[in-house]
């Protein structure tokens, strides 16, 4: 879990850190490990300079929802709403790069759909507040949302196979292109978004499937209490203190990095049922870090490399960070 220098110039850089809302709130003096391994993973990105950055991520039930659950979408027009633990701003789609790599996946027989009013959460914005540096909207970049939560949830295999793809796709653009994975390891979200089936009332059910804004549910009066109750039982994770809420599974978060730094293919052979068993619902997200990784692979970065992980997190999910590349800039030098 070293990190090595690479020995030649790449044109594909990766990097894989986690979303959860409570890191925006987190003096960094109480995970000074982390945040370090995070910042440096941010500095490589800006040496690296990419021109063209696809970053895959998920929903918390804010912006896609039951009444129509794409397995996968391509954004071509998007924009970061304001939601609890990212930040809102219309975000930089390079339109022919967009419906070019649409094309390019229609073509090698992926069934993806396509968006020109695309509308992300923080499972997005969360990561470009960090690497752009507060702004979504200051590098090229092109959203791919994949359905890492409600059944039917798309195999690892299919993770991996489109990333490779896409990976393929940008290898033919003589662009530096950065891959960005989004998520936690290990967590258990059941609680806060359960399967339709589980819904404990009739009104979750309808904001399953419908939204806050199509019910007409005012949308700052909804986060602002969906803040005060996050914050409220987040104070002792925030200090840095393990409380009971964590809910990660430590042995899955290690067997799972070992795999992700060695063989992508071996994630084939994982079912989905198993992911949810024992690395939680939130688990599903490794789908995002599975096609970043596969997609910088393909677009020739050098091997996976983990900067970071923890066994005692004190966020409530597996705490992890990876990388592939990066440690040359544009011009080669370090």
């Amino acid at each position: 879990m070293t990190m090595t220098a690479s020995s030649s110039k790449s044109r594909a850089y990766m990097a894989c850190v986690p979303h959860a809302p409570m890191l925006k709130l987190q003096d960094h003096k109480h995970n000074p490990d982390f945040w370090a391994a995070y910042e440096e993973r941010v500095k490589a990105f800006e040496r690296f300079d990419p021109e063209l950055v696809i970053l895959f991520g998920g929903d918390h039930v804010n912006t896609v929802h039951l009444r129509l659950m794409p397995t996968m979408i391509v954004g071509q027009i998007a924009e970061a709403i304001e939601d609890w633990g990212g930040m809102a701003g219309k975000l930089n789609v390079p339109a022919d790069l967009a419906i070019g790599l649409a094309d390019y996946l229609e073509a090698a027989e992926f069934d993806i759909a396509t968006s020109y009013d695309m509308k992300v959460d923080h499972a997005f914005s969360a990561i470009m507040e960090t690497f752009y540096r507060g702004d979504v909207g200051a590098r090229p970049t092109i959203p791919i949302f994949i359905n890492s939560h409600f059944r039917p949830r798309p195999s690892l295999k299919r993770c991996r196979l489109l990333g490779e793809a896409i990976g393929r796709w940008a290898a033919g653009l003589g662009k530096r292109v950065a891959f960005l994975g989004s998520g936690g390891l290990s967590h258990d979200v059941s609680a806060i978004f359960p399967q339709y089936d589980d819904a404990r009332t009739e009104e979750e059910r309808a904001l399953m499937v419908h939204g806050h804004e199509r019910l007409g549910i005012d949308h700052q009066k909804a986060l602002a209490e969906v803040r005060q109750i996050m914050e409220g039982h987040s104070d002792l994770q925030l200090r840095g203190e393990v409380t009971t809420m964590v809910n990660a599974n430590p042995e899955w978060d290690r067997e799972f990095l070992d795999v992700f730094a060695d063989d992508l293919s071996t994630f084939d052979r994982w079912t989905d049922e198993d992911v949810i068993e024992r690395g939680g619902s939130g688990g599903g997200e490794i789908r995002l870090w599975i096609a970043a990784a596969a997609g910088a692979r393909a677009a020739g970065a050098p091997p996976i490399e983990i900067d970071f992980f923890t066994p005692y997190s004190t966020l409530g999910f597996g705490l992890g960070i990876a990388h592939a590349g990066g440690n040359d800039g544009p011009d080669g030098t370090a």
